[in-house]
């Protein structure tokens, strides 16, 4: 495929989210729809050709104009290429994100920023994997099994999985709200054994996500139908994970963020093996309701199905290990401006590092609302800003961005520091700009904030 179409291909499909939700620069209202493919590159060349008019006016004024990066110039060698597959050189950056295409014989992949190039990488390799045990002799005796057995309810999964049980987030949540109410209702007998065959697949599934190091709610269709596949003869054909010779390696150290490994995600890793998505719900509530937030609130919060149930139960725990923080609520209040899985992760990620940082360098006293993101302020009247971005120039977006920081200062509370924590780095001349502020800027936070564990 044509590079130049590609990264066209990637502004089409977010050609309103220029702004992404990626720095508290940029977290606008975001909208989301499918276009025809006309429409599409009718769309994508005046989206375009504002973008870049927007940015090479913004360099009359003295801002930077974000460049085409080159993948062999930014990524460690493992990331650029693989046994299956290879990210595209020329990488498209905008609204502090990156946005890369990763070419692999069972797909083309667009990935939208750095942490999620490492998830869709590591889930080429699970489907590798996957598709391995699928021409194993112990598959094609378990299909054959599950094709015979009287666990019968739910068989579409093998020929069609992901137009049933595919884990996207956006169904998953009426699925198993679904299936509880008929496990639990008088219903026939057809329908009841239906729903205790989807209980019992699902459980299945998660377990050979977890040995896969994939999530079961990824929004990768590929993935979803291979696991699909290989967990349904397994359960139907009554072997289990026993399929699941090998795991896929590295899988205990992606824990979905570019922090690697930690002990708060094996932690959370564990709750989502053993847990339904409505189970998982269940949970949640429970500690939202012990943090004081209102139950309208809530129930905002839990039916957004832009969080799956991974974002929303790793989100809520972070939250909940900061006892004794103030005003929680407000990060739940402005979690609800999530409007895409994009932005999931990202309130996600923000509700991770905002507890490193209350674990790791000290005590958050409070949640303060910033544009559509929260930021922390500690005991010592410092303000927090910990974002999972790729890479910040400095434009018109930024210095505005900034301008909205250095009015944090009020009556109500006093700042006498601001701190700025990105996952990613700024430009040199960006940096600067923003540190003749007087913020104090740390770039590449990683395990800084979120050690890694020792576990493998």
């Amino acid at each position: 495929m044509n590079q130049t179409f590609t990264i066209r291909c990637i502004i089409s499909k977010r050609c309103q989210l220029m702004c992404i939700v990626l720095s508290l620069f940029s977290l606008l209202s975001l909208t989301t729809g499918c276009l025809s493919q006309q429409a599409a590159t009718k769309t994508t060349d005046n989206s375009k050709k504002q973008a870049l008019s927007a940015e090479t006016a913004a360099g009359t004024v003295g801002y930077e104009t974000p460049e085409i990066l080159k993948a062999s110039e930014i990524l460690p060698p493992e990331l650029i290429e693989g046994e299956n597959y290879n990210v595209n050189e020329d990488i498209l950056t905008y609204g502090f994100t990156n946005y890369y295409t990763i070419m692999s014989p069972v797909g083309i992949f667009e990935a939208e920023g750095d942490d999620m190039l490492r998830i869709r990488i590591h889930e080429i390799k699970a489907i590798g994997a996957l598709h391995d045990i699928k021409k194993s002799k112990a598959f094609g005796e378990a299909a054959q099994k599950a094709a015979t057995s009287s666990v019968k309810g739910a068989l579409s999964l093998i020929s069609h999985p992901v137009n049933t049980v595919s884990g996207v987030p956006k169904g998953i949540g009426k699925l198993f709200s679904r299936v509880s109410e008929m496990a639990k209702g008088a219903r026939g007998d057809s329908e009841e054994s239906v729903a205790k065959e989807l209980i019992g697949f699902s459980a299945v599934k998660r377990q050979y996500a977890y040995k896969m190091g994939v999530d079961v709610y990824s929004s990768n269709e590929v993935l979803q139908r291979e696991l699909n596949s290989v967990s349904w003869a397994g359960f139907a054909g009554g072997v289990g994970i026993s399929l699941a010779t090998r795991a896929v390696k590295g899988a205990s150290k992606l824990a979905y963020f570019s922090i690697k490994g930690t002990k708060f995600i094996y932690g959370m890793n564990k709750i989502l093996l053993d847990n339904a998505p409505e189970d998982l719900r269940r949970i949640n509530r429970e500690k939202l309701l012990q943090m004081g937030i209102k139950n309208t609130v809530i129930e905002e919060f839990l039916r957004n199905p832009n969080f799956s149930p991974r974002h929303e139960t790793i989100l809520v725990h972070a939250l909940s290990k900061m006892e004794g923080v103030r005003n929680r609520d407000k990060f739940i209040r402005q979690a609800l401006f999530a409007e895409s899985e994009l932005d999931a992760l990202v309130f996600q990620q923000i509700a991770e590092m905002l507890y490193g940082y209350h674990t790791q360098v000290g005590p958050i006293s409070e949640i303060i609302p910033l544009r559509r993101i929260a930021v922390g302020y500690t005991a010592d009247q410092a303000v927090v800003i910990a974002l999972p971005t790729d890479y910040i120039y400095w434009t018109e977006r930024t210095s505005l961005g900034l301008g909205a920081v250095t009015q944090l200062q009020s009556t109500e509370r006093t700042v006498k520091r601001t701190e700025l924590w990105l996952t990613g780095r700024l430009t040199p001349r960006a940096r600067k700009e923003i540190e003749e502020t007087g913020v104090i800027v740390n770039e590449r936070i990683g395990e800084r904030l979120m050690p890694p564990s020792t576990q493998e």
